[in-house]
């Protein structure tokens, strides 16, 4: 009885562990698409042959997306929802888990190909970053500093959206 006690609390603790929100220094390399720590790897996604399809899957339509490691990776749309595809399948960015403050914004939606597409690493944990600065508004000033962005969780499918002013440090 207690071995089973025992695997069942350590596979409850390992779920809790790979089921954690990504760290802030994640998010903020995921959105200004570099590294901010020593330990953390962004690596840009080849965007240069992407592909359009209608009727892509479940109603949606696939104005942008990619091939990566064999998978489709992009964005799509329907009447009624947007989505991140990552692998071919449509993570709807309406169900995305919101990090920390967001100044009011809530899941926006964003043109794909104004953004940077990447993966990001650290400890073990992978995303597909999806970093934007709202459609190239605010060029000057401090607006060009703030970026949102979705942070798809590779294994665990969890999808999240954060908007960040990430001014570089001086």
């Amino acid at each position: 009885m207690k071995i089973v006690f025992l695997v069942t609390l350590l596979i409850a603790m390992s779920s809790a562990v790979s089921a954690a929100p990504p760290s802030e220094l994640l998010v903020r390399s995921c959105l200004q698409d570099k590294s901010a720590s020593p330990s953390i790897v962004v690596s840009d996604l080849d965007t240069s042959a992407i592909i359009e399809e209608n009727d892509y899957s479940d109603g949606f339509n696939a104005p942008y997306f990619f091939k990566y490691k064999g998978g489709d990776v992009g964005y799509a749309e329907s009447k009624h929802a947007k989505a991140i595809i990552f692998k071919g399948k449509l993570y709807r960015l309406s169900s995305a888990i919101l990090l920390g403050d967001n100044h009011g914004s809530e899941r926006d939606a964003f043109t794909p190909s104004l953004a940077d597409w990447s993966m990001v690493e650290e400890g073990g944990q992978e995303y597909l970053c999806v970093s934007f600065n709202f459609d190239g508004l605010g060029q000057s000033g401090d607006f060009q500093y703030v970026h949102g962005g979705y942070l798809l969780n590779t294994r665990t499918q969890e999808l999240y959206y954060s908007v960040r002013y990430i001014r570089p440090y001086k």
